[in-house]
């Protein structure tokens, strides 16, 4: 019988490995938009959330490390695709905010990100293209549970919820 963490049975080494070949398979694609795969995310977080958001709410809803997300957003100010400018609500605090010239890349950078996603599932009807997303959204919610507690109200996309004023 096969260990209980092996690659047959291994959520967490298919997790992983389809992570990276999703990144291999966008890395060209990514590169000719001058962004590089560890910075993707970051973008991808700022166009879905349409709005300013801390340091600290991209390290969260992404489950980045702080440090790392100051280094990658570091390069995406270098390459002037966001801006980080004080909070006036806290002044300990940058907002994070996407640049127009990200906002002309926005469409490209969906289509490298959308092939290659529809590469990793394609042979899968659209039925088992739903389920596989309920699956996981629902690993996703558990993950989400166990790292920031259960009480942790984000929704089952990882994204930290939204702060009204």
């Amino acid at each position: 019988m096969p260990h209980p963490n092996s690659r047959k049975t291994s959520f967490g080494y298919r997790f992983a490995m389809i992570q990276r070949i999703h990144a291999a398979l966008s890395r060209d694609g990514m590169a000719a938009l001058g962004i590089t795969t560890a910075q993707f995310p970051f973008l991808a977080e700022l166009f879905h959330q349409k709005r300013p958001v801390t340091q600290n709410e991209l390290s969260i809803g992404l489950c980045i490390d702080p440090a790392a997300t100051a280094r990658a957003l570091d390069q995406l100010e270098k390459k002037g695709l966001v801006t980080r400018e004080v909070n006036p609500e806290n002044r300990r605090q940058k907002l994070v905010a996407i640049t127009p010239q990200a906002r002309e890349m926005e469409t490209d950078f969906y289509k490298v990100l959308g092939n290659a996603s529809d590469t990793l599932v394609s042979g899968l009807s659209e039925s088992d293209k739903q389920a596989a997303l309920t699956l996981l959204d629902r690993i996703m919610a558990n993950g989400i549970s166990a790292r920031y507690g259960a009480g942790d109200n984000r929704n089952t996309s990882g994204h930290p919820p939204r702060k009204t004023p």
